[in-house]
């Protein structure tokens, strides 16, 4: 312990003893961190204010390493530094999901209705809204920022599509847009079976950080059911240019919470090789949960499929946001284990029920027997569950949505239903898939069997329907959409169709 005495019969400046002070908390709480002070003071010449760098460098990595504890192993330094990129990944994530908070939301109200205006003027536009930040490109090779897309059917003029492209290009860049890229005119050499009046145009177009992109498709001599193309346009927001020093802003952070998190449950838990190898799987599943997914995403470059493609970092929020919860999961158990650790007890000869597992519980610590009792809780409700849900037929009555069902929580949701009625014909199923491609509804699914598990998912949140009542109920179509605001187009082209009931966005 350095000493009043001490500290002033060398003259030591009080900076110096307080910066060394400061830095020595890199090492764990105990006796060592006085016992170095004195080293470092009584070694420190004569006028030093501050420690040399070659001093903080050296303190860092020793107290890093004693945080770890272990001093034979090799095995946890590995173990905490892939714990660290973890966290650092997680950390990033984190900061890159605020930064993303504080970005502009996509064009809505009058702002929205002026592009719409500008690009369609007179027609009705079906679609737009807000949209996510990032999502994963359609072939899942990547992310991409999140487009909202605004469409019109065609018309006289927008079936004339050089003309009417020519014409959006004109109006975008009076309105202050600057045209990026234009598409390549329509090459259909290799395609089978290719009509020649098809026709397509398209181009890209920025004005400060909204992308957007038009796009101008027309296919005659199809069916009036399958319709002849469209005209439509996306809009995205992409990131600010500060979101990539603040996504990694956030790196440090979390790693070193990490490591010091590892050096906590590992000298919490270096008494107990039972309970260490218990922990040492843990951590290593959580490892595996972040660290390779998100070396890959970022070693994936920019996905150049189209123009909304996204830098890997700019999308690191939703890249890591699956991998976080498994591997908090993971962690939490992990410290949970480390905090209830405790001395083995000793019992007195002869105190039989000291033995048992009631008698070892009420020895141990408060948290054990609320963990206990959490964990009978959780097991008595669990089995609840199993049986209301599967055990028990008709224990649910189900109701049967109605119409154009649109609440405000599915504001940003990109999955729809579209409900048909049990006695339709299989034209009509057709037609109304038909209607579904139409809209942009993308990936139609159909759950036509009432018998199939899942299938009354939509009319009852728990509980099981009777069979009987299962064979009146509608059968559905389960479909994504690009963006959330596509739903009222297809809300629109669906709900003229015979047969259907209800369309519902979630």
């Amino acid at each position: 312990m350095v000493t009043v005495l001490t500290a002033s019969s060398r003259t030591v400046d009080p900076r110096l003893v307080r910066a060394y002070r400061r830095l020595l908390w890199i090492y764990p709480p105990g006796p060592r961190r006085d016992e170095l002070l004195d080293t470092l003071v009584e070694c420190a010449p004569p006028g030093r204010r501050r420690p040399a760098l070659r001093e903080r460098v050296n303190l860092a990595r020793h107290g890093g390493r004693a945080r770890l504890g272990r001093p034979n192993s090799r095995g946890i330094v590995v173990l905490a530094l892939f714990l660290a990129l973890a966290g650092g990944f997680l950390g990033a994530g984190g900061t890159n999901w605020l930064g993303w908070q504080a970005s502009r939301p996509l064009p809505v109200g009058a702002e929205a209705a002026e592009i719409s205006r500008t690009i369609f003027p007179g027609l009705t536009v079906w679609g737009g809204g807000d949209a996510a930040d990032v999502v994963s490109q359609a072939d899942g090779e990547g992310i991409e920022y999140g487009y909202a897309v605004s469409w019109v059917r065609h018309t006289t003029a927008t079936r004339d599509v050089a003309a009417y492209t020519a014409g959006v290009r004109a109006r975008l860049e009076a309105a202050g847009w600057t045209v990026t890229s234009v598409d390549p005119p329509l090459d259909q050499t290799d395609v089978v079976g290719a009509h020649p009046g098809d026709r397509a145009a398209g181009f890209t177009a920025a004005r400060g950080e909204l992308g957007l992109r038009f796009a101008d498709h027309y296919w005659p001599g199809r069916p009036a059911y399958d319709g002849d193309g469209n005209a439509l346009y996306y809009l995205w927001q992409q990131p600010p240019p500060w979101l990539a020093a603040v996504t990694w802003l956030g790196f440090l952070p979390g790693a070193v919470l990490a490591w010091l998190l590892t050096g906590w449950a590992s000298r919490r838990l270096e008494a107990s090789p039972v309970m260490s190898a218990l922990a040492t799987v843990g951590a290593v599943l959580a490892v595996l949960c972040v660290v390779p997914f998100a070396l890959l995403a970022l070693a994936g470059g920019t996905g150049l499929a189209d123009e909304s493609a996204a830098a890997s970092w700019a999308g690191l929020a939703f890249v890591t946001a699956g991998a976080a919860v498994p591997f908090g999961v993971l962690a939490a158990l992990v410290l949970l284990v480390a905090a209830a650790q405790r001395p083995r007890p000793r019992f007195p000869r002869g105190r039989r029920w000291a033995a048992t597992w009631l008698g070892a519980v009420r020895r141990r610590s408060p948290l054990a027997v609320g963990l206990t009792t959490v964990a009978s809780l959780l097991a008595v409700l669990g089995l609840y569950g199993v049986v209301d849900r599967h055990l028990m037929p008709g224990s649910c009555t189900p109701s049967v949505p109605a119409g154009i069902v649109d609440p405000p929580s599915a504001r940003m949701g990109d999955r729809a239903r579209v409900f048909i009625d049990a006695r339709a014909t299989q034209d009509q199923r057709n037609l109304a898939e038909a209607a579904i491609w139409r809209g942009l509804g993308g990936s139609p699914e159909f759950s036509g069997d009432p018998r199939s598990g899942g299938f009354a998912g939509p009319f009852c949140e728990h509980g099981r329907v009777r069979a009987e009542a299962a064979e009146t109920l509608p059968r559905y179509w389960t479909v994504e959409l690009a963006s959330p605001g596509l739903f009222g187009g297809l809300a629109a082209e669906t709900m003229a169709m015979p047969g259907v009931v209800a369309v519902q966005h979630f």
